[in-house]
């Protein structure tokens, strides 16, 4: 039975040791990453914003082509219902300048709207872009804590393993105040 529990003691010395060392590998390995991590997510939204910023432009551009083909149509349309004669002799022509002019209206309405949720997309990206730095940084500094913690509490598990594999308290300084046993025949009722 005594080896059984020396056994298992020093299990939980290595497996302390290669904790511990994976927990502070991960701290710095977060910190590592932190920053080319930032920069990848950086790099992917900026095609997008860029994207959605020519598609803006175009809009625009579009939008005040189709206010001058709206204007020429007004014009027609003005010149038609004044021009009595010409109503008469081409009564389709006015009805499909009419077609035409509420045709543009409407093309003009569907392309403002969707000109607004360009520019909403392009606002929420750029809203991510530069929250991802802090989000980023923020998720770092938790996952630091987190492995640290891990990391501390191997150190107590390494002392106790290694007090029941070997006998020998590492903590014996601190025994001089009082609060730990110096030396503890009965392992079994160690407390730290």
């Amino acid at each position: 039975m005594q080896s059984f529990s020396r056994g298992m003691a020093l299990l939980v010395v290595v497996m302390a040791v290669l904790v511990f060392t994976a927990s502070v590998a991960a701290v710095l390995g977060i910190w590592i990453a932190n920053t080319p991590v930032t920069n990848a997510i950086l790099k992917l939204i900026d095609p997008f914003i860029s994207t959605l910023q020519a598609a803006e432009d175009a809009i625009g551009n579009v939008d005040k082509g189709l206010g001058n083909v709206q204007d020429v149509v007004t014009n027609l349309q003005a010149f038609l219902d004044s021009a009595g004669l010409v109503k008469e002799l081409l009564p389709g022509v006015v009805g499909t300048v009419v077609d035409i002019a509420n045709s543009l209206a409407n093309l003009q309405l569907s392309l403002a709207d969707t000109g607004i949720k360009v520019v909403d997309a392009r606002e929420m990206l750029e809203t991510i872009q530069s929250g991802v730095a802090y989000w980023i940084d923020l998720a770092s500094i938790f996952l630091s804590i987190l492995f640290l913690w891990i990391a501390f509490s191997q150190v107590s598990l390494f002392i106790h393993g290694w007090f029941y594999f070997s006998g020998k308290n590492l903590l014996e300084k601190r025994a001089l105040d009082g609060r730990i046993p110096a030396s503890n025949p009965d392992r079994s009722n160690h407390l730290v």
